[in-house]
């Protein structure tokens, strides 16, 4: 029965007053919302992505400690160094922020699977905010991997090479303000 009022829908908007304005934005809003949720799709999946890199670079990096281990206790060489300390500190938070962004991921894809079997629709406003918040993280957890990866380095090296280190880490920095302003500049949203 409801294949059939279904089918008879489909031809409105061929009647004398086909060109309401409600039929029209309807059509294309059904375009318009396919060519979106595809592109939020492939958005979803490329940083899902990003996130999964970011949990397994960090995860190694957590066991392959800067500096090794004293052979004696199994402790890390360089515990007492603050940089070390930074080092471990990054390298968690990185970690935890990602697997955190990786779960929202699955969770956007799990609710998309049961309104899918349901045959519903699902609220999009919900959704696109529990991906701006997985963006934010995978954001973050990049970060935190850079002062990961330059506390370790800085860690291993010499104290003298600190301040290369230190600049490096600034022009790394200095990069990421600028692209993420050029996205802000030239987004339409």
């Amino acid at each position: 029965m409801q294949k059939e009022i279904l089918e008879s829908l489909e031809d409105i908007g061929s009647g004398p007053i086909g060109d309401s304005p409600f039929v029209l934005k309807k059509k294309n809003n059904d375009k318009k919302n396919k060519k979106e949720e595809d592109a939020m799709s492939k958005a979803r999946e490329s940083h899902l992505v990003v996130a999964a890199l970011i949990a397994t670079v960090t995860f190694a990096a957590a066991f392959t400690l800067p500096g090794g281990y004293n052979s004696d206790r199994g402790t890390a060489i360089l515990a007492k160094k603050t940089s070390f300390k930074i080092f471990v500190i990054a390298d968690t938070i990185s970690l935890m922020l990602s697997i955190l962004a990786i779960f929202i991921h699955f969770f956007i894809s799990l609710i998309h699977g049961i309104a899918y079997v349901k045959d519903e629709k699902i609220d999009e406003v919900g959704t696109t905010i529990l991906f701006g918040v997985a963006s934010i993280l995978t954001m973050t957890g990049m970060i935190t991997m850079i002062i990961a990866f330059i506390m370790g380095i800085c860690a291993v090296l010499e104290p003298s090479l600190e301040l290369a280190i230190y600049l490096i880490g600034q022009i790394v920095f200095i990069l990421m303000y600028f692209v993420c302003r050029y996205i802000r500049k030239y987004n339409k949203y």
